[in-house]
Order: C-alpha cells, then sequence, then structure tokens
C-alpha cells in the first residue's frame, strides 16, 4: 500500500506540474490574440485566419510535447527504458492512451501511465477548449464584418 501510495503522489505531482506548464502557454498564447484582436478584426480574410489556427494548432502540440516529454524525461532519469527515445515513445503512448503495451513500467510504477493517461486526456479537452474558444471568435469576427459592409 505504502508504495501504491508514493507512485501515486510522484504521478500527481508530475501531473500538476504539467498541468501548470500547459495552462500557463495556453495563458500567454490567449493574451497574444488579446492584444492582436483589433488586427485580427480590421484583416478579417479566410487566410489570415487559417494561418492563425495552424499556428494555434501548432503551439498546442508544442505544448502536448512539452508536457509527454517531461513525463520522459522522469521515466528515463528512474532508469526505467533503455535510452531517452522509448521512454518518449512510452510516455506518447500513456499521454494519449494509446498504450501499445509494448514497452511497459516496472510493476511498482506502472500506475504512473494510467494517471498520464488521465492527464492527458484532460489536457487535451482544454486545448479543444481553447481552440474551439478561437474559432468561436473567428466566427464571431466574421459575422460583424460581414454585418457591417
Amino acid at each position: 500500500m505504502e508504495r501504491m501510495s508514493i507512485a501515486l503522489l510522484v504521478a500527481v505531482m508530475i501531473a500538476f506540474f504539467c498541468l501548470l506548464l500547459h495552462v500557463t502557454g495556453t495563458l500567454l498564447i490567449a493574451e497574444w490574440l488579446l492584444h492582436r484582436r483589433d488586427y485580427f478584426e480590421q484583416t478579417a480574410s479566410m487566410v489570415r485566419f487559417g494561418i492563425l489556427l495552424l499556428f494555434l494548432f501548432s503551439m498546442m502540440m508544442l505544448l502536448h510535447l512539452t508536457d509527454i516529454t517531461v513525463w520522459g524525461i522522469f521515466y528515463y532519469s528512474r532508469g526505467w527504458f533503455a535510452d531517452f527515445e522509448t521512454a518518449v515513445y512510452f510516455s506518447l503512448g500513456s499521454y494519449t492512451t494509446i498504450g501499445y503495451g509494448d514497452v511497459v513500467l516496472p510493476q511498482r510504477w506502472r500506475l504512473l501511465g494510467g494517471i498520464e493517461g488521465i492527464a492527458g486526456v484532460l489536457l487535451c479537452g482544454l486545448s479543444t477548449a481553447f481552440i474551439f474558444a478561437a474559432m468561436n471568435g473567428i466566427i464571431q469576427i466574421r459575422i460583424q464584418r460581414r454585418n457591417s459592409e
């Protein structure tokens, strides 16, 4: 029971750290968007909005890859995988809940993969909500522009 408690505590700490990274990154991107809202309203074109969405998608992917790498660094630093690539591969499978099962954590620490999966699902949901909010803003700008013409 004590081993399980330690594993869960470690997993929650890493998940909270990744949440902090992810939320901070998302808020910085949101702040960047808010500072440029007037510009986007004045230059509203399908091409510009397409590029903006590509940028937002790329930034969200970068945040997720950072989260995955944090977990991978922890796994690798513990010596649980032969190389860093395998540690990140396992982390990617856990974070996305794909979980191929071809590489696994030591039995004592296997709960970390499940906690990483829960954290990954929640953080992917956060990113989806953010991109949805940005899309909603883009649609509102397009509607306003169309109504003012």
